[in-house]
């Protein structure tokens, strides 16, 4: 506290400059928390005589908002809303900086005083439209609507259910009716959001093609009991200006409206769900069946790409199976979903690609070489390898100068070649000898790699797969306690 009250004291001939600071103001903020009345007494007097220009500095408002905080927990309501009345509190709220003031007004004020400020900023029908329609007096008037209770309430509703049809198309004031509706989510039903539906009668079809407004009205049926949610249901299948058909194909292709339609899909009970079942069907098959090989092209005014709109059909065909009812091809139905099989195009069968050549995507799978840890004769080479005149060509011969190679007895790449180019013995052996086996091993780089295959016995191949790695360590570890020992030797020497 003494470290405190010396700090205090020391800023106090600076406070108005500090308050302005970038970093001083968190200083000035601490200040106003831990001073003393006095000081506290004066330092409110000192902010209160510039507050307007505080509230409309970038950093003085923070300053502001401390100062609010603590003049109504120390019981300064009085002089705070002197300095602060509400004329200025209108102006405020519509200020880059000046709205966070009349914000923390809101919050902090005790209900008998804050309910005079609520109906200041937002007692009419054109003070609420004012207020929502502007960027941050939208924030101020959300505010307004938690902190209301009892008249103050009712006086709020009215306010932004007569000024519905206007906010719900405002970029701005979307926003307030949206939170209006979340707010009473917690009640069931939802008094808010049936307030919202009935003021917005008559409209729907024409606002769920709206940017702004469809954003409401999905959180309307979203939030909203069952019989509201069918109000909108119901007028978005029969709107005025055309038949349900073209309501739901004008609002199921449009960029903004098939969101809307997607939630009451989502949403939706019976009789109405298979009420736009039965209008959207059509248009979905006919959507998924077009050509996408066609030119991209908007499906209707104010619409999305055909190729979005395929897109979202295949989707909601997915998700409602009784969609997709009547999707199939000459050859019947769809295997593959609704695009068909992907591997189609690449004139390949997958199926066959596994069982006949042992491989995928059209390619043999390659031999195991035993030092990457395979089992012996885990892949053995095709039984067609063994008969009259197999290995002959440049497989052969390459087969012939890697066997060649591995003879330890002197036998040249010749001598093996005749040996891989003969008759081959029964059970896949190469060269005969029904006590060996071939083993497979890949020679140069995909795509233009071959696998050769080389005798080896069934026991060379278990121990190399097995043993090998572990012989070599063995030696290694050997080698490395050899030099470790003759160096401590030649030291102790």
């Amino acid at each position: 506290p003494e470290i405190s009250a010396m700090i205090s004291q020391k800023a106090e001939p600076h406070f108005s400059e500090l308050v302005r600071d970038q970093f001083g103001n968190y200083l000035t903020q601490k200040v106003l928390e831990v001073c003393g009345a006095d000081l506290f007494e004066r330092l409110l007097t000192l902010l209160l005589s510039q507050i307007q220009d505080l509230a409309h500095d970038v950093h003085g408002t923070r300053a502001v908002q401390k100062l609010v905080e603590q003049a109504v927990a120390r019981g300064k309501v009085e002089k705070l809303l002197t300095a602060l009345p509400g004329e200025l509190a209108e102006k405020l709220a519509r200020n880059v900086t000046g709205f966070h003031v009349v914000g923390r007004l809101v919050e902090c004020l005790p209900i008998e005083k804050v309910d005079a400020l609520i109906s200041r900023l937002c007692g009419t029908p054109e003070k609420t439209l004012a207020l929502g329609k502007d960027q941050w007096g939208c924030c101020v008037l959300k505010k307004c609507i938690d902190r209301s209770e009892g008249e103050s309430r009712e006086m709020v509703v009215r306010s932004i259910v007569s000024s519905a049809p206007d906010l719900v198309q405002d970029p701005f004031g979307n926003y307030v009716v949206q939170h209006f509706i979340l707010l009473g989510s917690c009640q069931q039903p939802n008094t808010c959001a049936t307030c919202i539906i009935d003021a917005l009668k008559g409209r729907m079809f024409e606002l769920a093609q709206q940017k702004f407004s469809s954003n409401v009205l999905e959180k309307c049926l979203v939030n909203a009991a069952e019989k509201d949610r069918n109000k909108i249901i119901n007028e978005i299948l029969n709107p005025s200006c055309c038949p349900p058909s073209q309501a739901v194909h004008t609002l199921l292709f449009h960029q903004y409206g098939n969101y809307v339609f997607q939630q009451a899909l989502e949403y939706a009970k019976e009789p109405h769900f298979s009420l736009l079942v039965e209008h959207t069907k059509p248009h979905i098959l006919e959507t998924i069946r077009t050509s996408s090989t066609q030119s991209s092209t908007v499906v209707a005014k104010d619409g999305m790409p055909a190729d979005h709109a395929r897109r979202l059909c295949v989707r909601l065909a997915k998700k409602y199976l009784v969609l997709a009812e009547g999707l199939e091809l000459e050859g019947g139905v769809y295997p593959w979903g609704q695009y068909g099989d992907p591997y189609e195009n690449f004139g390949m069968d997958m199926y066959a690609a596994w069982e006949g050549n042992g491989g995928m995507m059209g390619m043999p799978f390659p031999g195991w070489d035993p030092s990457w840890g395979a089992l012996p004769g885990w892949h053995p080479p095709a039984a067609s390898r063994g008969g009259r005149g197999a290995g002959k060509g440049k497989e052969g011969e390459v087969r012939a100068r890697s066997k060649g190679r591995q003879k330890a007895g002197g036998n040249d790449g010749k001598s093996a070649a005749s040996q891989a180019t003969g008759g081959g013995g029964k059970g896949g052996s190469v060269g005969g000898d029904s006590n060996t086996m071939a083993v497979g091993r890949i020679v140069g780089y995909w795509p233009d790699y071959q696998v050769v295959y080389d005798e080896a016995s069934p026991d060379d191949v278990g121990a190399s797969a097995s043993g090998g790695r572990a012989r070599k360590r063995g030696k290694a570890a050997g080698a490395q306690r050899k030099a470790r020992a003759e160096g401590k030797t030649q030291s102790m020497a």
